[in-house]
Parts: structure tokens; C-alpha cells; sequence
């Protein structure tokens, strides 16, 4: 695979993955297991959800690869299958709360649009 090929490939894969980070709720995953590996119970305690709804989260996070298993006996516990994930994440973040505290229309902006891409997306 030449090199061209291989980085709209990457870019796919890349935009497919970040779609992950689309929930506030795999985003809240995502900030949880960056401290350390929890099971579906530790995560919904933590976030205030169902289980059910921890773990559907978890499996599309798990699909995409951005997540990992470990099975010890019967418990079942979730790590970020790559620290680089978690780091991303955090760096995205850290710009939105210094945009934030800039003031201005960032947010106004933001909200704008998501309303802007949903209208389109109904037409």
C-alpha cells in the first residue's frame, strides 16, 4: 500500500474511531478508565447510569477498539486499550476549557453548529 493509500485509509479509520467520542457517556467512560481498569458496576456508580446502559456503551467501544477486557473469574474488567486514546482526548479537553474561559461566542458557536448539521441531516 503506497503512502497515499494508506493515510486516507487512516483518515477513515481515524474519523470512524472519534466517533466514539461523540457520547458525553463514552467520553465519561473514557475519563474514568483513564485512572485505572473498572467493571461495569464501578462505571455505572461512578457516571449515575444502568448497567445496561454502561454496558452498551462499553461494546461500542470495545467494537471500535478503544477499549479492553480482562476477565478474572467472573468479573469483568474495562481498560482504554491504548494510553495515546485517553491522552487525545484529554488534549481535545484541555482546548475547550480554555476556549471556554476565554469567553466569547465559542460556545454559542459550537451549539450553532450542531444545530446547523442536524437541520442538514433531516433534509
Amino acid at each position: 500500500m503506497d503512502n497515499k493509500n494508506f493515510n486516507d485509509e487512516l483518515f477513515e479509520i481515524h474519523a470512524s474511531f472519534c466517533g466514539i467520542f461523540s457520547s458525553s457517556v463514552r467520553l465519561k467512560i473514557m475519563w474514568e478508565l483513564g485512572e485505572e481498569e473498572k467493571t461495569v458496576t464501578d462505571l455505572a456508580n461512578s457516571i449515575g447510569l444502568s448497567i445496561t446502559n454502561i454496558s452498551q456503551h462499553l461494546r461500542i467501544m470495545k467494537d471500535k477498539g478503544a477499549v479492553k477486557a480482562r476477565k478474572d473469574g467472573r468479573t469483568v474488567y474495562y481498560r482504554i486499550s491504548n494510553p495515546k486514546f485517553y491522552q487525545g482526548a484529554s488534549f481535545i479537553r484541555e482546548g475547550l476549557k480554555e476556549e471556554m474561559l476565554k469567553g466569547g461566542n465559542f460556545i454559542a458557536n459550537i451549539h450553532e453548529e450542531d444545530e446547523h448539521h442536524k437541520e442538514e441531516a433531516l433534509v
